[in-house]
Formats: structure tokens, C-alpha cells, sequence
């Protein structure tokens, strides 16, 4: 029990500053998209980098808020199956089978993104005002399926423990 209570604080916490973070990345967004506004109309100029880092600042906000909607069962998931089966034990097993394979697309997906966001920092790509390299919001991928990663980890521990516990 004292695992779990333990999963729960760290969590909690982690929701937390994660729903901070979201904010935050949106709050930059939005006051960059109204200064480049601002600079364009009346001053009639205008600066690339600021449009990038309001569209990247939300990127990162979104795949940094993954995780939690994991937790709250808030993702895509496969329903159909859960409405098939009536049984609520095997429909805890259906629960595991799901998180362990979300685990394993984050996996992937998080492999992947290395792969990428370093080639990109090989090849020195750069965005399309040519003033930020390219792995950097590359980065915001591998940031957003390591928090999935983590978060459909302890999905399924909580899970298995359910199950262990009835």
C-alpha cells in the first residue's frame, strides 16, 4: 500500500507541474502572437523567431500535458473492447493489455524522436526563419513520450495492483 501511496504523491506532483508548464506555454504563445501582432500593424515589423517560439511553445505544452490525460483516462483509447466484455475482472486485464501497449509505443515513439531531433543537431537544420535549429522543437517529442512513457508506467502498475488487491 505504501507503493502506491507513494505512485500517487508522485503523480499528483507531477500533474501538477505539468498543468503549470501547460499554462505557461500557452501564456508565452499568446503574448508572442499578440506582440508580433502589435510590432506588425503598427510599427511594420515583424520578427519570425517570435511566431516560431509562439508555435513551438505550444507543442511543447502538448506533449508535455500527455501524461496527465493518461492518468485521467482522457486519451484515445480502445473502448470498444471494454464495452464488448462485460466481465470487470477481465476488463482490468483489457486495462493492462492497453497500458502496456501504450508503454510500447511510447518506447518507440520515444527511440524515434532521439533518432530524429539527433539527426536534425548532425545536419544543423534550422526552422524556417533560419534562426533556431530544428531539434529544438524536435526536442518536445522525446520530452512529451518520455512523460507518456512514465505515465502509462505507472498506469499499468496501478492496474496490476487492482487486480492484486481483489
Amino acid at each position: 500500500m505504501d507503493l502506491m501511496k507513494s505512485i500517487t504523491r508522485i503523480a499528483q506532483f507531477m500533474d501538477k507541474t505539468l498543468e503549470i508548464f501547460a499554462m505557461i506555454t500557452i501564456v508565452i504563445s499568446v503574448a508572442l502572437a499578440f506582440i508580433n501582432v502589435i510590432l506588425r500593424y503598427f510599427y511594420g515589423i515583424s520578427y519570425e523567431l517570435l511566431i516560431e517560439i509562439s508555435t513551438y511553445s505550444i507543442v511543447y505544452g502538448v506533449f508535455a500535458y500527455v501524461g496527465p490525460l493518461i492518468k485521467q483516462d482522457e486519451h484515445i483509447k480502445m473502448n470498444i473492447l471494454r464495452e464488448f466484455f462485460q466481465d470487470r475482472k477481465f476488463i482490468n486485464y483489457i486495462d493492462i493489455f492497453i497500458s502496456f501497449l501504450m508503454l510500447c509505443i511510447f518506447t518507440y515513439l520515444f527511440y524515434g524522436g532521439i533518432l530524429w531531433s539527433s539527426s536534425l543537431l548532425e545536419m544543423g537544420s534550422k526552422t524556417l526563419s533560419g534562426e533556431m535549429l530544428l531539434f529544438i522543437p524536435a526536442l518536445a517529442v522525446v520530452a512529451g513520450m518520455v512523460i507518456g512513457l512514465i505515465y502509462s508506467l505507472l498506469q499499468m502498475i496501478k492496474e496490476i495492483r487492482e487486480i492484486i488487491e481483489k
